[in-house]
């Protein structure tokens, strides 16, 4: 009996640590920030697969053909991405479906291509 209590109490703390420890992902990379004044107004739209929101909050997609458009102080920046995954640093403001999409958010383009 005393083996079956203390097997149901190892049981019930491992469920109520997985879960926790699962949350626990520590961000290592460096991130680089910028002021709301040097970030760029990117205009993005095109065909994409799989538009998702990664672990670490941010958006991917993989895009088949997208046009962008990066508006800033240098000027103006425009390209086109052929099949590559992408991940946007901030969140989009936008149309976003499984087959289309057209967005726009700041950030900087040259951490995206």
């Amino acid at each position: 009996m005393k083996k079956k209590i203390i097997g149901i109490l190892v049981c019930v703390m491992l469920m109520a640590v997985i879960p926790a420890a699962a949350g626990l992902q520590v961000d290592t990379e460096p991130q680089e920030e910028t002021t709301g004044l040097l970030k760029q107004r990117i205009v993005m739209r095109g065909l994409v697969l799989n538009p998702h929101t990664t672990l670490g909050g941010k958006f991917a997609f993989i895009g088949i053909r997208v046009h962008y458009t990066a508006i800033g102080i240098q000027g103006v920046q425009r390209g086109v991405l052929h099949l590559q995954r992408i991940v946007l640093p901030d969140t989009p403001k936008g149309l976003i479906t499984n087959g289309y999409m057209i967005v726009s958010f700041r950030g900087d383009i040259d951490s995206i291509i």
